[in-house]
């Protein structure tokens, strides 16, 4: 799935988190957000997500080239995980990268052995692989 963000701004109160970003990740493609501490890293992850609006203008969040701007969160079907404090303290590593594939509805969830095979690619890709019985703390 391609994502494209099209002049997307968004300010709290006085503060501009985002001016005008536009940006483009093509299906498989593979990218880092990096900036310092309030560069809008984490604002324009939640605008694509559903969970923050970006103001009012001609911003557009597309996927596939479809216009979800304005959809819902829950109409996205759109997951990420936070930098900090976003793990489940009482989950393994592998637990908490397969929690987003087992909550699922029944009808789009992978079975067990597609969702073990998942979580170990991701762990190889990050280089967790050891780590997967571990947990956060």
């Amino acid at each position: 799935m391609s994502i494209e963000v099209r002049n997307i701004s968004k300010t709290f109160g006085n503060y501009t988190a985002l001016k005008s970003v536009s940006l483009r990740i093509d299906g498989g493609e593979l990218i880092a957000l990096l900036g310092p501490s309030g560069s809008g890293k984490t604002t324009l992850l939640r605008i694509i997500a559903g969970l923050e609006r970006p103001d009012d203008g001609d911003a557009a969040v597309l996927f596939d080239d479809e216009d979800v701007t304005w959809r819902e969160v829950g109409e996205r079907q759109v997951g990420f995980v936070f930098q900090h404090y976003a793990l489940f303290r009482h989950m393994t590593v592998f637990e908490n990268v397969a929690f987003g594939l087992r909550v699922r509805p029944r009808s789009r969830r992978p079975s067990k052995a597609q969702i073990r095979e998942k979580v170990r690619e991701l762990l190889r890709l990050v280089q967790l692989e050891s780590l997967e019985h571990r947990y956060p703390t």
